[in-house]
């Protein structure tokens, strides 16, 4: 019986099959979706951190604005006290005749600035919506207690002197005058500066818009400057207000003028970022700015919203300051 081995059959392979033009296109525009779908979100993040970044330093230029002007206003007509005169009225203006530095704590222009930018001169043209100014005074460093080195003022140059009131000069031995500060803070160019009044000023702080300041003031001090009553706000008033006031009555009084009868200074800084562009709002950009007037100040739902083009975020930022060299010293 003859053996055989079987015959193998070769298989033929599946015909081998291409995608269609049809699947391509499909295929390339579910490519080109979730490509864009991803840019989509990869732009809305980028814009989103842009103008949380815009926002934050916003924020940082204005807490910055005004720590460095409420710095200076708080110590608005600081001084030593040296001694107490019962001889003289026994209110709130006895404070004054019982400092080593008795003259100017604060003055302020509206919408205006001071001529050349020091603030012992008389305030300059006055331009609607122009930002305001404000001008400090106080004692930089002790005189009677152990100094811990004189304060400087905003533009680090040579602080100025004063003498020591006459009814002082034979209780201090060799000790004739005191060391002052004089800050002018105003801005120009969106840009906050700073002056002594003798210097140029300097540039402090970038994209400061606006500045408006208002100042509480004390009209039943003013009235009867010689009564016995402690400092309070009783009406807000702008600086053409208080420039535009009489000297107190009586005559006799030791206040200076109408502007020792400031209690509290409250100041505002329109801020804008630098970058264009970085608003959520996009081009066109909706604000509120700072008050214009007292009625805004105290209702600031009634400062009227103002629109950019730029893109640029704005942000008004607003604080209040006691002059706490208008508090009695104490224990005198």
């Amino acid at each position: 019986m003859n053996a055989f081995s079987p015959v193998r059959l070769a298989v033929p392979a599946a015909p081998q099959r291409g995608r269609t033009l049809i699947e391509l296109m499909v295929a390339i525009a579910l490519g080109l979706l979730i490509l864009l779908g991803v840019g989509g979100l990869y732009l809305a993040s980028q814009q989103s951190t842009r103008t949380a970044a815009g926002l934050g330093s916003s924020d940082n230029v204005g807490n910055v604005a005004l720590g460095l002007i409420g710095a200076s206003i708080r110590r608005a007509g600081y001084a030593e006290i040296a001694g107490a005169f019962t001889s003289l009225p026994t209110g709130g203006e006895a404070r004054l005749a019982s400092l080593l530095y008795q003259g100017r704590s604060l003055a302020g222009c509206s919408s205006a600035r001071f001529g050349s930018d020091n603030p012992d001169s008389s305030c300059g043209t006055t331009a609607t919506g122009s930002p305001d100014a404000i001008g400090v005074w106080f004692q930089a460093d002790n005189a009677l207690a152990s100094s811990q080195g004189a304060t400087a003022n905003c533009v680090g140059s040579s602080l100025l002197t004063a003498n020591v009131p006459a009814q002082f000069q034979g209780l201090m031995g060799s000790v004739t005058t005191i060391n002052l500060v004089r800050n002018s803070f105003y801005v120009a160019n969106n840009t906050l500066h700073c002056s002594d009044g003798t210097n140029a000023g300097q540039p402090l702080l970038n994209g400061v818009e606006d500045m408006k300041v208002f100042y509480g003031f004390d009209d039943t001090a003013y009235a009867n400057p010689a009564a016995d009553m402690d400092p309070v706000v009783r009406t807000i008033r702008t600086a053409a207000d208080i420039n535009g006031m009489n000297a107190p009555v009586p005559g006799t009084a030791t206040a200076l003028s109408a502007w020792d009868y400031v209690v509290s200074v409250t100041v505002c800084v329109l801020v804008r970022n630098e970058e264009q562009g970085v608003s959520a709002q996009g081009a066109s950009v909706t604000y509120r700015g700072c008050p214009q007037s007292v009625a805004q100040v105290l209702d600031p739902s009634s400062i009227s919203q103002t629109t950019a083009s730029d893109g640029r975020i704005r942000r008004a930022h607003m604080q209040t300051f006691a002059v706490r060299g208008r508090a009695r010293p104490q224990p005198l």
